[in-house]
């Protein structure tokens, strides 16, 4: 079966291609044409991928420029194909490439184990797609729950939603739910849970081989029954972590866990748009103000654009009760989604942060914890209907700020 190809002018990049994994290489590894590099991308993608090729590596010795046009072609065009990049991953290249569906980038001359682990990642997320379409394709087969949570905006109570619906689900759900802080630099979660990880996800980094047995060391129990793996200690640690270590660490939860539950940083960063990727369910998070709304509807033009639109969406407008001039169907309006609860102000989720106590086991009593209680149950019971991102309300966004220029 072919399994992988390149997309290069470089003939001595397709012998250490070949040496690093000689069995996942096609035949006739290197497809390249002259004309390739002035010709219509898709031209390229059909020409390319029309022998069932599984990943193709596109470079080096190819201008960026034309990198992402033909990454971005096979995005459109044959979105099943998973593509990595032959090129130095400097951050503003990650930008771009994460927005065309890029897997990976990886050093032309980085050693043959590096550029071997990056092929073979490339493998496992095609395969985990083509696993999740047939999964989907029968009914009766049970699925795994990935709960990315997300927010435009730091301090929008993000990881208070989701240590709580980790917490609260894990209550009901006994050892079966895993949460996992992928805002790396800056994570709170350790701290929200009152944990002292031995391990975080900067040994994820550097590990090399990511295996199950691999996870299930790093993992930090809580008393609730779940199980954390928890941001790096330092932001510098927490920078080693990419795209690919996020993409296959929550693959590998997703086969251990009924739900993985992920926290995530400010924004779409690779790590945050790798955890959409594997997702089943978005947790959209904002507050009541105008900034705070303003780049959520942001946020999700921005999935669309991406062609992220998979993923159920589901939308929390916390401290809601705040008088800032702004109704809650306003804000619903103006995101384009009804809410699926509205989380009230309360004093006792700060002091429950502090404490690395979640409200719902400190106050669930508390009009606050309520809420994040139905919050739990929307996601454990299968016949709960849930208000996401299908459902939005009437009409198009309400926008009460000035258009950009």
């Amino acid at each position: 079966m072919n399994r992988v190809s390149i997309i290069t002018p470089n003939a001595a990049f397709e012998e250490h291609a070949y040496s690093a994994a000689p069995e996942l290489m096609s035949p006739g590894l290197r497809r390249w044409k002259e004309e390739y590099d002035r010709i219509d991308p898709a031209k390229v993608v059909a020409d390319t991928a029309g022998e069932g090729v599984d990943v193709v590596c596109i470079g080096p010795d190819l201008a960026d420029e034309l990198m992402l046009e033909l990454a971005s072609a096979f995005d459109r065009d044959r979105p099943e194909v998973g593509v990595i990049l032959a090129a130095e991953p400097t951050a503003q290249l990650w930008r771009s490439a994460a927005q065309v569906g890029v897997r990976d980038i990886v050093s032309a001359d980085a050693d043959p184990d590096v550029l071997r682990r990056a092929l073979e990642r490339a493998l496992e997320t095609v395969d985990r797609r083509r696993a999740n379409l047939i999964a989907d394709a029968t009914p009766d087969t049970p699925r795994s729950r990935v709960i990315t949570v997300l927010s435009p905006k730091g301090g929008s109570g993000k990881t208070t939603v989701a240590t709580n619906l980790a917490v609260g689900l894990a209550r009901t759900m006994g050892g079966k739910v895993a949460l996992v802080d992928l805002d790396v630099q800056f994570g709170d979660v350790a701290a929200a849970l009152q944990l002292s990880p031995t391990h975080t996800m900067a040994q994820v980094a550097s590990a090399g081989t990511i295996e199950v047995t691999l996870l299930k060391v790093l993992l930090t129990p809580h008393a609730s029954g779940l199980y954390a793996l928890c941001g790096a200690e330092s932001p510098a640690e927490g920078d080693d972590v990419t795209h690919g270590h996020a993409s296959e660490t929550l693959g590998l939860l997703a086969q251990e866990f009924a739900v993985v539950v992920v926290d995530t940083a400010a924004g779409l960063d690779e790590r945050t748009l790798a955890a959409i990727e594997v997702s089943t369910d978005l947790l959209l998070v904002c507050t009541s103000d105008v900034a705070s709304v303003r780049s959520l509807r942001k946020e999700l033009d921005a999935l669309d654009q991406l062609g992220m639109t998979g993923p159920r969406r589901h939308f929390v407008l916390n401290r809601a009760d705040a008088r800032v001039g702004l109704e809650p169907a306003d804000v619903e309006s103006a995101v384009g989604m009804q809410a699926a609860l509205s989380l009230p102000s309360s004093r006792s989720v700060p002091l429950s942060m502090n404490l690395g106590s979640p409200v719902v086991e400190s106050e669930p009593r508390s009009p606050v914890a309520r809420q994040l209680q139905r919050l739990v149950e929307q996601f454990i019971d299968p016949e709960v209907p849930s208000r996401a991102g299908q459902n939005p309300v009437a009409g198009p966004p309400r926008r009460w700020w000035k258009a950009d220029r």
